[in-house]
C-alpha cells in the first residue's frame, strides 16, 4: 500500500513538473529589423498607395491600443480608491470576530467555574 502510494504521487510530480517548468521560462521576444516591405519599394504608383493604407491601419491600430491602455488606467484608479474602502471593512470584520473569539472564551471560563462549583455542592452532604 506504502509502495502504491508514493508511487501515485512521484507519478503526480512528474507529470505536473513541464508545465511548472513552462510557465516560468521568460525570455524576451525576438527583435526584429526593419526593412522596406516589397510594396513601398515597386513602382510609385500602386505600391505606394498601398504603404500609405498600411501606414493608416498602423495608426489606426495604435490609436485604439491607446485608448484601451487609457481605460485600463481609469479602471485601475477606480479599483484603486476602492481598496482603502475594502481593506477598512477586512479589518473591521477581523476586528469582530477576534472579539467574538475572546467572549467566547470568558465564556467558556465562567462555563467551567460555574459547573465546578455545582459539582462541589452537589458532593457534600
Amino acid at each position: 500500500m506504502k509502495t502504491n502510494l508514493s508511487f501515485l504521487l512521484a507519478s503526480i510530480v512528474l507529470a505536473t513538473s513541464p508545465f511548472a517548468l513552462a510557465q516560468t521560462d521568460i525570455s524576451p521576444a525576438p527583435v526584429l529589423q526593419s526593412s522596406p516591405s516589397p510594396q513601398m519599394q515597386g513602382t510609385p504608383g500602386m505600391g505606394q498607395m498601398q504603404g500609405t493604407e498600411g501606414m493608416q491601419k498602423m495608426d489606426k491600430m495604435a490609436d485604439s491600443v491607446t485608448k484601451m491602455s487609457e481605460m485600463c488606467q481609469m479602471m485601475m484608479q477606480k479599483e484603486m480608491t476602492g481598496m482603502y474602502y475594502k481593506v477598512a471593512a477586512g479589518v473591521a470584520i477581523a476586528a469582530v470576530l477576534v472579539l467574538a473569539l475572546l467572549l467566547l472564551v470568558i465564556l467558556e471560563i465562567q462555563w467551567i467555574i460555574y459547573w465546578a462549583r455545582l459539582l462541589r455542592e452537589q458532593k457534600r452532604p
